[in-house]
């Protein structure tokens, strides 16, 4: 094989292996952007009625302060008991730059761990980002309900 022939050879076999990749990860088999029937959309932050996060709360939030996420909604518990009321269920992800959302149960507050911005359990904007009044928008607080010891929680 001549040098020429070596390289056109080279640059075809590159170029079908960047295609492959680029098929694959923009789409590949049976992949039509929606979730599959009966499974929880990934993420917190939207998408139609119907969509909902659930967690066992047999296994989970068995004490005031604490938390969990599922499907891209952060659960806490702030009281007894195991009607709604003693439960939040909020987007786990900050508005402002994608920081994880944790509960703080000493100070009764939602923190994002990235910029430090923090919320109150309705969602409204108690301290900007860094300590400032800084853009972040108030969280959405999604609505729950209880059925024996599943929280499910209907993201909207």
């Amino acid at each position: 094989m001549e040098r020429e022939e070596f390289i056109k050879s080279l640059g075809l076999g590159l170029a079908l292996l960047c295609t492959g990749s680029c098929i694959s990860g923009c789409g590949g088999k049976g992949d039509t952007g929606t979730p599959d029937p009966g499974t929880n959309p990934p993420g917190g932050g939207g998408g139609g009625g119907g969509n909902t996060a659930t967690i066992d709360l047999a296994t989970q939030l068995m004490a005031i302060g604490d938390q969990a996420t599922a499907n891209g909604v952060l659960f806490f518990r702030i009281a007894t008991g195991n009607s709604t009321a003693s439960f939040v269920a909020t987007e786990s992800i900050c508005p402002h730059q994608g920081g994880n959302l944790v509960w703080k149960n000493a100070i009764s507050k939602i923190q994002c761990q990235l910029h430090f911005s923090e919320y109150g359990t309705n969602g409204a904007v108690l301290q900007g980002p860094q300590n400032t009044t800084g853009a972040t928008r108030t969280l959405k607080i999604y609505s729950t309900a209880i059925s024996g010891t599943k929280l499910t929680a209907t993201i909207a």
